[in-house]
Parts: C-alpha cells; sequence; structure tokens
C-alpha cells in the first residue's frame, strides 16, 4: 500500500475530525439577522412623512400632466376621426401639433421625474444616515456578524428563507426613532 492510500484512508479522514469542532465553535459565534431596509426606511415617524411628502409630489405633478395628456388625447382622437375630410395640409397641421404636445409632454414627464428623484434624495438621506448609525451601533452591542437587506436579498435569490426570529427590521424602526 502506497503513502498516498495510507494518507488518505487514514489521516485525512482524522484531521477533518479534529478539525470539525474548530469550524462548529466559529459557527455558533456567527451572529446573523436581517432587516427590510424600505422597511425601516417607509415605517419610522421621519419616513413616513417622508413618504406623506413624496406622494403629495407625485399627486401635484400627475394632476399638472393630466389635463395635458387629455389635449394629446383628444387631439390624437380628433385626427383618427377627422382624417378622412381634412386636406392634406390641415392633417399635417395637426399631426405636427400632436407630435409637439407629445414630445412637450415627455420633456416635462423627464423634468417632474428628476425633481421626484432629487426630493426623494433629499427627504430619504437624512433617515438612511440614522438607519445606518443605528445599524452599526445595534450590530456591535448585540454580537452580531452580519446584517443583511432582506429586500436585496430576496431580489437577487440570494436567501430565500429567512427564520423570522432574526428579523430585526422593527427594532430597527425604534433605534431610528430614537436618533
Amino acid at each position: 500500500m502506497n503513502l498516498r492510500r495510507l494518507f488518505s484512508l487514514f489521516l485525512l479522514p482524522s484531521l477533518l475530525v479534529i478539525a470539525s469542532p474548530v469550524v462548529e465553535a466559529q459557527a455558533a459565534d456567527t451572529k446573523i439577522g436581517f432587516i427590510s431596509v424600505q422597511g425601516v426606511l417607509f415605517g419610522s415617524k421621519d419616513g413616513q412623512g417622508a413618504k406623506k411628502e413624496l406622494m403629495a409630489k407625485q399627486e401635484q405633478l400627475q394632476a399638472k400632466f393630466g389635463d395635458e395628456a387629455a389635449n394629446l388625447e383628444s387631439l390624437a382622437e380628433e385626427i383618427e376621426k377627422k382624417q378622412s375630410v381634412w386636406s392634406a395640409d390641415v392633417l399635417e397641421e395637426k399631426k405636427r401639433e400632436a407630435a409637439m404636445l407629445d414630445r412637450d409632454l415627455k420633456l416635462k414627464a423627464e423634468d417632474a421625474q428628476y425633481e421626484v428623484v432629487e426630493l426623494r434624495k433629499k427627504v430619504l438621506d437624512p433617515i438612511v444616515k440614522k438607519l445606518d448609525t443605528a445599524l452599526k451601533q445595534y450590530g456591535q452591542s448585540e454580537g452580531y456578524t452580519m446584517i443583511i437587506d432582506s429586500d436585496v436579498a430576496a431580489r437577487s435569490g440570494m436567501i430565500v428563507y429567512g427564520d423570522p426570529s432574526i428579523d430585526l427590521t422593527e427594532a430597527m424602526i425604534k433605534k431610528v426613532d430614537a436618533l
């Protein structure tokens, strides 16, 4: 029997048996929790206020564009109905008018979207900073090895199940509210 075979049959399993308590001890020291960042952001008192502000802005912008969108739709319907009775010049003018309204509406929508994104950053950044501080303090004081964003993990497919007992979302909402 050669030396390699002897090693693989006797020594390697012996080493694994000796090393397994070390691996188990490391695993026993690992403490993992998860939170829903979105849940904390919009579940905290500041987050609820930010959500109301964002929704109000979106409603305001939708109302503003509702009339313009209705005008464009009305013009498109008029073109569809009357194109056979209008002269080529009138039809071309109405199509140009519709194209200009459509372009203007798209530009305004892009500007509005940018405005909402900037407002979102403005109202959520302070809450994100509070959450970051709360997570670091809580993680260190409670001995967590890792705290995972469950929303990101679920979307990526990396985590398909998490024991609800390690969900720290409610605790983080309280910590963020306390800061």
